[in-house]
């Protein structure tokens, strides 16, 4: 079904974690913009609701999984076309102080948000498109030191280095590989925090030179001015920090 378009859409784009949060805003924001969205997510009920909602391909897997990212990627390409851009947003965090951090804690942030990240790259490779994008999301974890999230900024770290590496390797081959940092992000968990008292929300902006919180459109206009060859197609390597100026703020 690889039928050719005489207009320009952008293509098809597979968001992981595109479901829920920052991944579903990005999801949204691709749709809106005429990519083809598959929405990729290991939580099935919500995967069918929100493709429904975006008219989007809803795909059921796991990032940890190199074989269901596999079976999802030929899925995809199956339904929709050679893939153009792929977004890894799939990612969680697990906080607490690092002397006493349970391993499984240590584990399941990094699989999810540095393992997985790799894993759906390469799932994705022998389906990418001519000229396709890929996005990582990193975070200013990656960039600041942050107390009681070190499995979270290691993981991120990983992901600003993982995509340099590849990068490198896949340019040759006409494939961009990107990364957003985004700040804190203001979402439904982030406005919680604040009113249980968790999160000290002012302390938090004044941090910021621009000062608010980073929003998931600001993340989503980022990511998609990455996708977008006829924008960014001579930017490779890179992470850029959708911050408000914090990381390089005094």
């Amino acid at each position: 079904m690889h039928h050719h378009q005489t207009t320009t859409p952008p293509g098809v784009a597979v968001v992981t974690g595109g479901a829920s949060g920052l991944g579903r805003a990005i999801a949204a924001r691709a749709a809106d913009d005429g990519w083809a969205v598959a929405v990729l997510d290991r939580d099935k009920a919500a995967v069918t609701v929100v493709a429904r909602e975006l008219d989007a391909l809803p795909v059921t897997a796991d990032v940890t999984r190199p074989d269901e990212l596999a079976d999802a990627f030929a899925h995809v390409a199956r339904q929709l076309g050679p893939v153009a851009g792929l977004v890894n947003s799939a990612g969680l965090t697990r906080t607490g102080p690092s002397r006493s951090l349970p391993a499984d804690d240590w584990r399941t942030v990094v699989d999810i948000d540095l393992n997985g990240t790799f894993y759906a790259s390469q799932a994705a490779y022998e389906h990418l498109a001519e000229g396709a994008a890929i996005v990582n999301i990193a975070s200013i974890a990656a960039m600041r030191g942050l107390p009681e999230r070190a499995a979270y900024s290691a993981a991120k770290a990983g992901v600003v280095g993982l995509t340099r590496s590849l990068a490198a390797e896949w340019a040759p081959e006409g494939i961009r590989v990107n990364a957003v940092g985004p700040a804190w992000v203001d979402t439904p968990l982030i406005q919680g925090m604040v009113e249980r008292g968790a999160l000290d929300l002012d302390a938090m902006i004044r941090q910021v030179p621009l000062g608010r919180l980073c929003t998931v459109d600001d993340v989503a206009q980022s990511v998609l001015f990455l996708l977008d060859g006829a924008r960014s197609g001579f930017v490779t390597g890179q992470t850029l920090y959708v911050d408000g100026g914090y990381t390089t703020a005094g």
